[in-house]
């Protein structure tokens, strides 16, 4: 992360990196989405903890590291580690992961949320408080960052089709986003204090939860589609539910570290043996449940 990419997060609360995929890589990512995907598909992920079967247990929430290829290089991608240290420091995890897809006919419009120093307000669209975990200051020559969120674009976003919008520098703000420029059904009624993003296809958006943020109404041509993995220091954590890397072939110690559920002692030697143990447990109530 160069100086100049230092100081536009730090005034903005965001950067654009360009061409952080590889067209093989999105080739490959556009593949096993689109053999995933369904007809009325536009969500995936773990982003929210939903059970779709009383047999399901804490580990099998949705996520698309089950669809394997390059979802699970993104884990460590080596374009956007040095970022992600620089933001989070050299211990972080992947805390949940999503695919949004917009288009013109999914008629969704712009909720900004987030922003003000750990919270969004009272009346914050997503909720009253985001417990904690979304900060942002930079201090004795470091940043300090709660939930970090790299969106990598599998579709060129256009200047004015929509896509990521954000109030850039209200990661940094001491005051409630006004209630009125919290929700825009068109992009006409978007207040001008949204930065609208353009990127091109490959290219990733690096951006602090911390800053009021959302997604400007589509009218771009065809889709947006949109990967976002989210990251966290290791004590903090957003989502309720943890990844289990025993669903997950091939990973690196790297990937299986950043998997590991929230501590303040990250990966350690103890942490490590502490969770070998759950996932040894889980596997044998597993195979006890296949014999009932």
């Amino acid at each position: 992360m160069n100086e100049q990419e230092k100081y536009l997060f730090d005034l903005r609360g965001y950067i654009v990196v360009k061409n952080a995929l590889t067209s093989s890589q999105i080739k490959d990512l556009s593949k096993h989405l689109e053999l995933h995907r369904s007809d009325n598909d536009y969500f995936f992920g773990s982003d929210r903890t939903k059970f779709t079967s009383p047999e399901d247990t804490a580990w099998t929430t949705p996520t698309m590291l089950d669809w394997g290829g390059c979802y699970l290089d993104l884990i460590d991608l080596p374009k956007i580690k040095p970022y992600l240290e620089a933001l989070l420091g050299p211990s972080y995890r992947l805390d949940h992961d999503y695919l949004k897809i917009d288009s013109e006919q999914s008629g969704k419009g712009l909720y900004l949320h987030g922003g003000g120093q750990g919270a969004g307000g009272p009346t914050d669209l997503v909720g009253p408080t985001d417990g904690g975990q979304c900060y942002y200051r930079y201090s004795n020559g470091r940043f300090f960052n709660g939930l970090v969120a790299v969106a990598f674009e599998l579709d060129t976003v256009p200047e004015g089709s929509g896509g990521f919008g954000c109030v850039p520098g209200s990661h940094k703000v001491n005051f409630e986003l006004p209630k009125e420029w919290k929700y825009s059904k068109t992009q006409d009624e978007v207040p001008l204090c949204v930065d609208r993003v353009a990127a091109s296809a490959g290219d990733a958006i690096i951006f602090t939860e911390a800053c009021a943020h959302g997604t400007i109404p589509w009218e771009g041509p065809g889709e947006r589609r949109t990967i976002f993995y989210k990251y966290c220091p290791h004590a903090v954590a957003w989502s309720p539910c943890y990844y289990n890397s025993d669903n997950y072939s091939g990973l690196t110690e790297d990937q299986k570290s950043m998997l590991l559920p929230p501590s303040a002692f990250g990966p350690a030697p103890e942490v490590r043996q502490i969770w070998a143990k759950a996932q040894a447990e889980h596997r044998e109530l597993q195979e006890l449940k296949k014999t009932q």
